[in-house]
């Protein structure tokens, strides 16, 4: 049996209080000195809201418990479902996990085993069909897929996943948003909005490009409130008379944006481990921020990430050192309103840390992950990891937090 380890602290959001068990420190001596690697000491967090900030001991300032849980792998998907490039995944209460996978057309359904269970949709710009999309499941299960390039929000039934209908956005002034999510109050949404890359230098250069964080009401008839402007995810950007190159930035900062319980949504930065929450209203719920340690980029890491470029963007990039790792590798947000940072482990640590604060940066608990393994979505205390083994092919575990 397969296990990983589960930090937890008392408080309103932590499962063992649901339980009614006492916590049992099961760490081993191994992972306990990779555990006290990741972070540095620090002062208690910054903090937007009320309330006084929680206690901070040890070298992982954001931790204030040393309870550990146990979590054991339940399924995995099999290779012959031929996974190629999975960017989004949701899951329902029943269990079905809905991935948007590229180049495949339609939304692929898992069963809660990780077996294929059907496909819903298909390449195409008609009823039922997608270009660019992404998953969200809506209370009572109905299925909500957005495509970002026809401007257009397709819902299913929960049961049979049969088409039931087709929409533009609700905004009517604001055609087309890079990312769109429906909100607990009926007929509220959220959206993510950016400028597109331009060629030409100067004034359209995108340095310090930007992306807006939106609210909206379905009945609305005027531009969405802008709630927030952040910083966009860094790319690699060359541009000249005529054209323009855009590539990926191995060492470059993410935006993290993700609908929150409560009609909230809360961002994050990859450079630090700060976050905050908006409400419908764009004012400030919460905010909070734990200090860690900056981790350098290597030079056999710079050169390993510039040989896999082609020419210039390895030019660009070597021309940018030295550089550091991001803090975090990614921000979840699960169905008891806890919000899960990946947080990056200096040195060649087989581990990272997946910490769940709530909303106010409470630390409710963290899991060690294998480094590379992505935190994707948690639902009824079961953890959905995306992982790719050496040949790059992505693959799905589901893992159980077990009751102690």
């Amino acid at each position: 049996m397969f296990t990983l380890l589960f930090r937890t602290r008392g408080g309103p959001l932590d499962p063992e209080r649901r339980r009614g068990r006492p916590s049992v420190p099961l760490l081993t001596s191994g992972l306990l000195a990779t555990a006290a690697l990741i972070g540095c000491a620090g002062d208690s967090p910054d903090r937007g809201g009320t309330g006084d900030p929680p206690a901070v001991t040890g070298s992982r300032p954001w931790a204030t418990s040393e309870s550990w849980w146990e979590a054991t792998l339940e399924a995995t998907t099999r290779p012959d479902l031929y996974l190629t490039s999975v960017y989004d995944l949701d899951v329902d209460s029943r269990g079905r996990v809905f991935l948007v996978d590229w180049p495949a057309g339609g939304i692929t359904v898992l069963t809660p085993d990780l077996a294929y269970l059907q496909t819903v949709g298909r390449e195409g710009e008609g009823p039922g069909e997608f270009i660019a999309k992404e998953v969200q499941i809506l209370p009572g299960d109905t299925l909500l897929v957005y495509d970002s390039s026809l401007g257009r929000i397709t819902l299913f039934d929960p049961v049979n996943l049969e088409l039931l209908a087709t929409r533009p956005p609700p905004n009517r002034e604001r055609n087309v948003v890079s990312h769109l999510w429906s909100v607990p109050e009926p007929g509220r949404y959220f959206a993510l909005d950016r400028a597109p890359y331009t060629a030409g230098e100067g004034e359209a250069a995108d340095q310090g490009r930007t992306q807006v964080i939106l609210a909206f009401d379905e009945s609305a008839e005027t531009v969405a409130d802008t709630l927030a402007i952040i910083a966009d995810s860094e790319r690699l950007v060359m541009r000249g008379e005529g054209y323009l190159s855009v590539g990926e930035h191995p060492f470059g900062r993410e935006s993290f944006v993700q609908a929150l319980g409560g009609n909230r949504i809360t961002h994050a930065n990859s450079g630090a481990l700060d976050i905050t929450v908006l409400d419908f209203e764009g004012a400030t719920a919460h905010a909070f921020s734990y200090p860690t340690t900056p981790i350098p980029v290597t030079a056999e890491e710079l050169r390993t990430a510039s040989e896999d470029m082609a020419e210039p963007m390895a030019d660009m990039l070597r021309s940018g050192a030295p550089y550091t790792w991001p803090a975090l590798v990614g921000l979840v947000t699960d169905d008891e309103e806890r919000i899960w940072a990946g947080i990056r482990a200096p040195g060649e640590s087989a581990v990272w840390e997946w910490a769940a604060f709530g909303p106010d940066g409470t630390h409710a608990g963290s899991i060690l992950l294998p480094a590379g393994h992505l935190l994707q979505d948690v639902r009824d205390d079961r953890l959905y990891v995306l992982s790719h083994d050496e040949m790059d092919v992505p693959s799905i575990q589901a893992y159980r937090l077990v009751a102690l």
